[in-house]
């Protein structure tokens, strides 16, 4: 029998939302360099379910797609100590995620496929 996650949604807003279950899911930390992009998560159209958490003490902002289509403070902005944003089955984006930050620090982040 293979081994199924069950994810609690980070910002379920809605009771009415249906639970969603995969196979599995990747969890990772990101490191960044200050003012060089990198790349998050690659292409996966797979993708069912994603969320970036910033624990870090600096602003980091979320690039939806490759590291040279953003830059510092334009994209989607995690604020520090616990600014979150969640891909999810009303928002799904399947494509590259990346990141860049101002300040050396670190991005936690988790992926989950069917």
């Amino acid at each position: 029998m293979p081994l199924r996650f069950l994810v609690i949604m980070l910002n379920n807003s809605s009771n009415t939302v249906e639970v969603i279950r995969f196979n599995n899911c990747t969890h990772g930390e990101k490191t960044f360099t200050k003012n060089v992009g990198d790349e998050v998560l690659n292409e996966n159209s797979n993708r069912q379910y994603a969320v970036f958490v910033n624990n870090s003490l600096y602003d980091i902002t979320l690039i939806l797609g490759d590291k040279s289509k953003g830059t510092v403070g334009k994209g989607i902005i995690l604020k520090p100590r616990g600014g979150s944003y969640e891909i999810n089955q009303t928002n799904l984006y399947v494509g590259k995620v990346s990141a860049i930050s101002a300040n050396n620090c670190k991005l936690s982040f988790v992926e989950c496929v069917e």
